[in-house]
């Protein structure tokens, strides 16, 4: 067994962790593996982009969501002073992330860095955290539809407004010079749109202040979201079916872009300008920002989840210490996501010249069992990731007194 350390964690939810750990892996696959790739009747969305393109990174961001609410007191929020104390801890960790990514963001690592927008979603989410969980899936649902159509409303005006209106890939230090152009890009223009983001950290904060330790509540998680995903997803279908001139017109977008249709819809490769055109509305592809793929990647994470959290609780019920250290791989790298995805960036960076010839399946492979292992070695050591440890610190000092006790992350 795992040597207890005073500085482990307490309480964690293993399915929650499991689910992140698998969302990371998703992710460091959307960064190594392409997306696209030719078939025998053209250019065709790849696996990875079928499984993990546009929903690890929606996944990771609505998980963020359920971490701070159970930070914040899960089903029962905290109140008063330890309310307050976790609002100045949840300002401090978004600031630290916010440096750290904006440190990443500057590496070579051709990857959009979602860090820094994550410090800036957890800023907003202060707002939140004392909201009833009545009020906050009313918030959530009205963001996820209305958020998205404001986005399309803004984004030629901020265009046309802030020159340049983006910031490439990634926010790097240096882009804080470029004030106007960093906020453009993080709420509007950037791969991450903060403005239609929020709604996923406001649906993992909803998720967290339910009970997930029952599994009524994981089942209804893990069958409600696969219906909301392929809700969404059949609706699109149905939609672009019914409706001949939208496919001629996003298709003549897209193959300018150097992608058909499909694979672009399937990919996210290949879509840009395709917010021009009212047919955006219909699709449902990934990082689109369109209402229909808010819902089915909102879906996809709620099932996600559910899921891992009813395998979680069945392993411990059905084998105890044995069913835990199952999910150790998962659950250890599930804990140590800022370190983990953090390294993984400077690992890209740094190594680029040497694994150029390497095939990029193999590589993966190496990064997935490097992030098991790691997993593996955090959870036998009863430690934090080394970042998550350094951010906890600071955070923990910064609210005082009024954040002591034990938490759920």
């Amino acid at each position: 067994m795992p040597r207890q350390r005073t500085t482990a964690p307490t309480r964690r939810i293993a399915g929650v962790d499991v689910a992140r750990g698998l969302a990371l892996l998703g992710m460091m696959g959307t960064h190594i593996l392409p997306l696209t790739q030719a078939g025998p009747h053209g250019t065709e969305a790849t696996w990875v982009a079928l499984l993990f393109a546009g929903k690890a990174s929606a996944v990771f961001a609505i998980l963020a969501g359920v971490g701070l609410g159970l930070l914040t007191g899960g089903s029962t929020p905290h109140s008063a002073g330890r309310a307050a104390a976790d609002r100045r801890s949840v300002v401090v960790r978004a600031l630290l992330i916010t440096v750290i990514g904006l440190g990443v963001g500057s590496l070579d690592a051709n990857v959009a860095v979602i860090l820094v927008h994550y410090g800036v979603l957890f800023l907003i989410a202060t707002v939140f955290l004392r909201l009833r969980l009545r009020a906050l899936w009313c918030w959530t649902a009205g963001w996820l539809l209305l958020a998205p159509a404001l986005w399309y409303l803004l984004l030629p005006w901020v265009q046309a407004h802030v020159e340049p209106a983006t910031v490439g890939a990634s926010p790097g230090l240096g882009d804080v010079l470029r004030p106007a152009t960093l906020l453009a890009d993080l709420f509007v223009t950037g791969y991450y749109p903060v403005l239609v983001w929020t709604g996923f950290v406001l649906l993992g904060l909803a998720v967290g202040r339910c009970r997930l330790q029952l599994p009524p509540v994981a089942l209804a998680l893990a069958v409600g979201g696969a219906a909301l995903a392929s809700g969404a997803r059949a609706l699109s279908a149905w939609l672009l079916d019914t409706h001949p001139a939208a496919v001629r017109a996003l298709a003549s977008i897209t193959e300018v872009n150097g992608q058909p249709l499909d694979a672009a819809l399937a990919s996210g490769r290949g879509l840009a300008g395709i917010d021009s055109t009212p047919w955006w509305f219909v699709i449902s592809a990934p990082h689109s920002s369109a209402p229909l793929d808010l819902l089915h990647v909102s879906g996809v994470a709620l099932a996600v989840l559910g899921s891992c959290q009813l395998l979680a609780m069945a392993l411990t019920a059905l084998l105890g210490g044995a069913g835990e250290a199952l999910m150790w791989p998962l659950s250890g790298a599930g804990s140590a996501t800022l370190t983990l995805y953090a390294g993984h960036l400077v690992a890209l960076d740094l190594l680029s010249t040497a694994t150029a010839g390497l095939p990029r399946l193999q590589l993966y492979l190496w990064f997935v069992v490097i992030t098991l292992l790691a997993g593996i070695a955090l959870k036998w050591a009863g430690r934090r990731g080394p970042l998550e440890a350094a951010v906890h610190a600071v955070a923990d000092a910064a609210a005082g007194a009024g954040a002591r006790g034990p938490r759920r992350s």
